[in-house]
């Protein structure tokens, strides 16, 4: 076998890697999270770079059932991908700028088939393609007394988020990590 003939079924599993990796690790780089975690699109491109490097296969037996396989997989990624978006749209609400490098980004989603939603908070620290974000908490106004209403920077390493009833929670930052020390969730 050449290198060249050697090129697609080595693209395939690296993308079924990629695909893996986004869709059973979490990880805090942004750079991950935002670009590559779309471990159902990946999926659906490996079974194509399958189905093609099958083309090139001598043997027909096993050609036709590499590319019904991949055909299967492709239409069970796409599928299964378009039904998770469909019920897990974040939609970006914002961001509070914190000292630098820190900012706080707000992600509202519904929240089931009711007409309440919920707001996702996560801490976000910007430097290039290190950038990390980490959960901060959510809240579901399905109680209106538990409806996100703001977050305070109080200092440096620390904030404060509030709800619809005036209860706060503070949050101190990791010194190490940069990430927050405690997380809060209300009914989510």
């Amino acid at each position: 076998m050449s290198p060249r003939s050697l090129v697609l079924p080595a693209a395939a599993l690296c993308t079924g890697a990629l695909a893996a990796l986004a869709y059973f690790h979490d990880s805090d780089l942004l750079l991950l999270n935002d670009h590559l975690n779309h471990p159902f699109a990946l999926g659906a491109l490996t079974c194509v770079l399958a189905a093609c490097a099958a083309a090139r296969l001598r043997l027909g037996w096993l050609r036709i059932l590499v590319m019904v396989l991949a055909w299967l997989g492709t239409s069970a990624a796409l599928l299964l991908g378009a039904v998770l978006l469909m019920f897990s749209s974040i939609e970006e609400a914002g961001f509070v700028d914190g000292p630098d490098p820190y900012r706080v980004r707000l992600q509202r989603s519904m929240a089931g088939l009711g007409p309440d939603s919920v707001m996702w908070l996560s801490l976000r620290r910007d430097a290039g393609l290190f950038s990390k974000e980490w959960d901060l908490g959510c809240f579901n106004d399905d109680d209106p007394d538990d409806a996100f209403d703001s977050v305070t920077w109080t200092g440096p390493t620390s904030l404060e988020i509030q709800v619809a009833d005036g209860r706060t929670f503070p949050v101190a930052l990791n010194p190490a990590s940069g990430g927050p020390r405690t997380t809060t969730a209300l009914n989510c």
